[in-house]
């Protein structure tokens, strides 16, 4: 039986939880014949650069060390996210004749030059799509702020309005209140969650924006 490692990691576009794309590895190891000995697991990894991803650099480590024979992903997206990564680890996999599975449609024949290739054309092409999301999408945030529209997601007590432009009290903004009346008696964060039900963290957020913020949201001033 052949070693084989697997690779999972979430982004905003996946379908497949973690542990759907693990029970994935995992069955296609079982029905080719491949001893899975590690998963490395990045979860839902917020950064954009694969140089941040831990576990995918300690999979990396083991490509380059080329004692596995194979790496098993739930699709073939789930390894690099961008043009430059894929050319490296496309290489590498060709130079430690390391095969390259996916669940989703099964080898993909990196030794192959022509379909090494075309791997790397379909990750430039994505690569070039994507830029052009993150530009679109920062045009329309950059347009929403000349409006002077609320932009992000709402703070605990605040919610958009029918509109979707403006931040205004939710059915939480009451507990706010009370959050901001136990701060004035000094009540320690551990009271206000333990009476209240509002995390720590969200205390510390309420009581960095300050009870003026809240209040001009309830009477529509935006400033």
């Amino acid at each position: 039986m052949s070693d084989a490692v697997g690779y999972t990691r979430l982004s905003q576009e996946s379908d497949a939880s973690i542990d759907r794309q693990k029970r994935h590895i995992r069955e296609y190891a079982d029905e080719h014949g491949y001893l899975v000995d590690t998963i490395y697991d990045d979860g839902q990894h917020s950064s954009g650069f694969d140089d941040d991803r831990e576990e995918y650099q300690l999979l990396r480590e083991r490509v380059q060390s080329g004692d596995v024979d194979a790496v098993i992903v739930n699709s073939k997206r789930r390894l690099a996210r961008d043009f430059d990564e894929t050319m490296r680890l496309i290489l590498d996999f060709r130079e430690h004749d390391i095969e390259v599975h996916t669940y989703e449609g099964g080898l993909m024949d990196v030794s192959d030059p022509v379909q090494a290739a075309i791997e790397v054309l379909q990750a430039a092409s994505e690569h070039e799509a994507k830029k052009k999301e993150i530009e679109r999408a920062r045009e329309a945030v950059d347009e929403r702020l000349n409006q002077g529209f609320d932009h992000g997601r709402p703070p605990f007590g605040l919610e958009f309005d029918d509109d979707g432009e403006y931040w205004v009290p939710s059915e939480d903004y009451g507990t706010v209140m009370d959050v901001f009346d136990m701060l004035q008696t000094a009540k320690p964060y551990t009271a206000i969650e333990s009476e209240t039900g509002v995390s720590r963290s969200s205390v510390s957020r309420i009581k960095q924006r300050g009870r003026d913020f809240y209040e001009k949201r309830a009477l529509g001033k935006q400033n």
